[in-house]
């Protein structure tokens, strides 16, 4: 076989190797997913299970639901995203970048309080203007610190708390939020009821909807990716909503 030859052999073997990569990247055996950080745990065993079943691979990033957003928006490759706050659904959805779209889940906004908080008798929003108590509020990039600042203002206590030097942190995610009050770092902080349940801190006071307006978590089926196979994971964890019913949250 002359060089030439060799050379033509050469491209139509790679030119079939391509062909047989793309072809398994679009036969259902990947999927990428984007979740909130407070997901985290039923979403991971779900994930497990799930790939146990159909033998495929869940590749999870966790992390802010309006850092997600933007990396999807940027074209970040996701197949399927989880958002804490269904505004961020409407956005993709509005951008174009969305096959299907639902409503996913519900929670409340709670306050809870640390060893030292419980000792300094923190059990009401209004016990975080006191001087010398300490509390932790998300960024605002974070759905939980939006709400968080949403309930604060309509209480009318947010400018006192920042002016009083009372608010000490702004995590960028809700667990980082739970992980200071756990850890004793502050004297409280604002978490989902679902975080709570999670990390086993006690609830002082639950905020109502009508102060940090409706928590609905959403999902998308994101398109141009793994549609199907994005599609199918998403039924999944519907039929497996108890999952989630145990860290607190409610089917929306």
């Amino acid at each position: 076989m002359d060089a030439r030859a060799a050379l033509a052999v050469g491209l139509v073997a790679a030119l079939l190797a391509g062909a047989a990569i793309g072809h398994h990247h679009t036969s259902s055996r990947q999927l990428t997913v984007f979740a909130a950080a407070s997901l985290k745990k039923p979403l991971t065993r779900l994930a497990e299970q799930y790939e146990r079943e159909k033998g495929v691979k869940i590749a999870l990033n966790f992390g802010p639901s309006g850092g997600l957003t933007a990396q999807i928006l940027q074209g970040q490759r996701c197949d399927l995203f989880f958002s804490a706050d269904w505004k961020y659904i409407v956005e993709l959805r509005k951008a174009g970048k969305t096959a299907k779209t639902r409503k996913f889940l519900r929670d409340h906004l709670v306050l809870v309080a640390s060893k030292t908080g419980r000792r300094k008798g923190v059990k009401d929003v209004k016990d975080l203007t006191r001087p010398g108590v300490t509390v932790a509020v998300a960024d605002p990039k974070a759905p939980v610190g939006e709400y968080t600042q949403r309930a604060l203002r309509r209480l009318g206590i947010w400018d006192t708390i920042v002016k009083n030097g009372n608010l000490k942190a702004r995590p960028g995610t809700v667990n980082q939020v739970a992980t200071m009050v756990k850890k004793d770092q502050v004297d409280a902080g604002f978490v989902y009821r679902s975080v709570a349940v999670e990390f086993r801190l006690p609830i002082v006071q639950t905020l109502p909807h009508s102060l940090t307006g409706p928590i609905v978590w959403g999902a998308a089926v994101i398109k141009g990716g793994n549609e199907r196979l994005a599609e199918d994971f998403l039924n999944y964890c519907l039929r497996h909503v108890d999952e989630f019913r145990k860290y607190g949250w409610e089917p929306a």
